[in-house]
Parts: C-alpha cells; structure tokens; sequence
C-alpha cells in the first residue's frame, strides 16, 4: 500500500534529480526570487511536472 506508493514516488524525484534537466533555484545553488527563473531555475510546478511525469 502506502510503502509501494512511496517508493514510487521516491524513485520518480531521483530519476528528476538525476537527470538534471529541471532544477529548482536551490539545486542551482542561486538565490531565489523572479530573476532566477531568468536563470533557468525551474518553478515549483514545473518540478511537480517533471516529478509526476516519471510515476
């Protein structure tokens, strides 16, 4: 039940993560605000996205 959804979930952000073709402006390591996603920090619905793309 809840431990298999889990790890499926778990496992989509790591192939995200991996990948690296989406990045919050923390993994970019840049401050946040509007001018980092001008820098190509992704957007906290964007990393959903990506996320749920991968379940």
């Amino acid at each position: 039940g809840e431990t298999e959804k889990a790890e499926k979930i778990r496992t989509a952000i790591a192939k995200v993560v991996e990948e690296g073709k989406v990045k919050t402006y923390d993994m970019m390591k840049i401050r946040g605000g509007a001018d980092s996603i001008a820098k190509g920090a992704a957007t906290t619905q964007q990393m959903t996205d990506a996320i749920i793309s991968k379940l």
